[in-house]
């Protein structure tokens, strides 16, 4: 369903023609806030019952939202811009647990304090095309997850590194100084890869020919599920995912 829902929104604009990028470099940073949800279950070597399933959720772990930067570099030449975006987000905490948690081949108690802290770091490397009514792009996604338990006086950790190919789509409309943007982008469905769904709208005022400002407003959404007999199961939903953000173009 998020797929045909991404394919819409991409599809909304479509009969306006789309605004070309002048040429040259620019940069982009962006500090956001979003409520979170979802879930790491995170075993040993994939072997059953060294997790439990959908556990531990963020809400146990006392994680409802989370602060984010993202960095994004590019180089625009004609209609053809290269980039590449880099997220990163750390989500700490700490309190008690409510009751008793297996995860990474280790069992925790009910009423055992505990410290936690996983980070989340997305990489993408991408082009887009802009046509006279749509800009489509496609990326390659490099999602590298981090993540540390402890209670009890025993600590469990567990990282990994997976890609995602992305296709998607962007309309830009200009308004004087104003400039507003739509984004919808999503995972190619192929095995043992993370799915990354992301729907959004940006509006940014340029100051000059080569500053903005503006405000990012955006669905994101991760599922990564791979193929062990007890699998490591990752979701996570931002919804919404909101940031301010500054742009500079040289």
């Amino acid at each position: 369903m998020r797929q045909f829902v991404i394919l819409l929104v991409a599809g909304l604009f479509f009969m306006v023609p789309s605004v070309a990028s002048a040429d040259g470099f620019g940069i982009s940073v962006k500090q956001g806030y979003a409520p979170i949800s979802g879930y790491i279950q995170t075993p040993a070597g994939g072997n059953p019952g060294t997790s439990d399933i959908k556990r531990p959720t963020f809400n146990e772990l006392d994680v409802d939202h989370a602060d984010y930067t993202d960095i994004d570099l590019y180089y625009s030449k004609g209609n053809y811009t290269p980039y590449i975006g880099l997220r990163l987000m750390d989500v700490d905490s700490s309190g008690v647990l409510e009751k008793d948690l297996n995860t990474q081949g280790q069992t925790f108690l009910k009423g055992e304090f505990f410290d936690h802290e996983t980070s989340f770091n997305i990489y993408r490397f991408g082009a887009k095309y802009d046509l006279t009514y749509l800009s489509p792009k496609v990326e390659l996604a490099m999602m590298d997850i981090d993540y540390q338990f402890e209670s009890a006086g025993i600590q469990v950790e567990h990282s990994y590194t997976k890609s995602a190919v992305r296709l998607g789509a962007e309309k830009t409309f200009s308004i004087d100084a104003l400039e507003i943007l739509f984004e919808a982008s999503g995972s190619v469905p192929l095995s043992n890869m993370p799915e990354i769904y992301t729907v959004g709208a940006v509006v940014k005022y340029w100051f000059a020919d080569y500053v903005n400002i503006g405000l990012d407003v955006q669905y994101f959404y991760l599922d990564y599920e791979d193929n062990q007999d007890l699998p490591n199961h990752l979701r996570l939903e931002m919804q919404p995912a909101v940031s301010v953000f500054l742009q500079y173009r040289f």
